[in-house]
């Protein structure tokens, strides 16, 4: 029986990958030297990607743990994983910052969009460095400040002068690639290559952009900054007016190993 004739098949395995995700999983695989009989871990794998396609392409003799502290992502990870029919993986529900392996444990680390949406990043790569082995490598993919700069181009102009800091603290926080770097050589961590690369999000409204669910998981901060339904509409509007929108989506690929 193939894989698209398994009886789980849609609700397992075949979902809704995004093209925000793709992207960054993309540039994960597209930089990582694949070695055989390694022992991987990728944290915040969510439902399971690039965690599957990892495990897939190092093959059987290399085994692979995921950990993440969403449930329902895990749930429907393991669903895939039935499918599948892996024995090389490992799902963990766990907070990255205090994971359940032992010391010099793992051979590769992974992290695709996970370091510029931990609480604590700082935090996660030294437990990162805990259960790497010496010389194991860690490679991570993030979007980077500037993100969206139309966007919030316009988002700055449409709030009142007291909320611009506001808006620029959301920008900023994806942080920058000096930031990236930091953190990793502050976790113990030698930087062995670093990539910066770019995709565009077009959109033929700006209606379209502001209901896209990709969009909605941005809103959410961008609503702490204000909930005023009359700004929202000048910003709804300023961004028809430019349409259509193309926004540009910086990415890193940034790459170390253990000291």
């Amino acid at each position: 029986m193939s894989i698209a004739d398994h009886p789980d098949f849609a609700g397992g395995a075949y979902d809704e990958l995004s093209l925000w995700s793709s992207h960054f999983g993309t540039l994960l695989l597209d930089n990582l030297e694949l070695r055989p009989n390694v022992r991987g871990l990728d944290v915040a794998c969510g439902s399971g990607f690039p965690l599957f396609e990892l495990a897939h392409v190092h093959g059987p003799g290399s085994q692979f743990a995921g950990v993440d502290i969403w449930a329902d992502g895990l749930a429907r990870a393991r669903r895939k994983l039935a499918v599948y029919g892996l024995d090389n993986i490992e799902l963990v529900e766990a907070n990255a910052e205090k994971m359940p392996f032992d010391d010099a444990t793992f051979d590769l680390i992974t992290s695709n969009l996970g370091i510029n949406n931990f609480e604590n990043p700082p935090a996660v790569v030294a437990e990162c460095h805990r259960v790497a082995k010496p010389g194991a490598r860690i490679a991570v993919t993030t979007n980077l400040s500037g993100h969206m700069a139309q966007l919030y181009d316009v988002f700055r102009a449409a709030v009142p002068p007291e909320l611009v800091d506001a808006v620029n603290a959301q920008e900023a926080h994806r942080g920058t690639r000096a930031l990236i770097e930091q953190t990793l050589e502050g976790g113990g961590f030698e930087l062995t290559r670093v990539v910066e690369d770019e995709f565009y999000l077009k959109f033929a409204t700006g209606t379209a952009l502001l209901r896209h669910p990709l969009v909605s998981f941005f809103k959410d901060g961008w609503l702490r900054v204000t909930d005023d339904p009359a700004i929202w509409a000048a910003i709804e509007e300023r961004l028809n007016a430019a349409s259509p929108l193309r926004m540009r989506i910086p990415m890193l690929y940034a790459e170390g190993v253990r000291r």
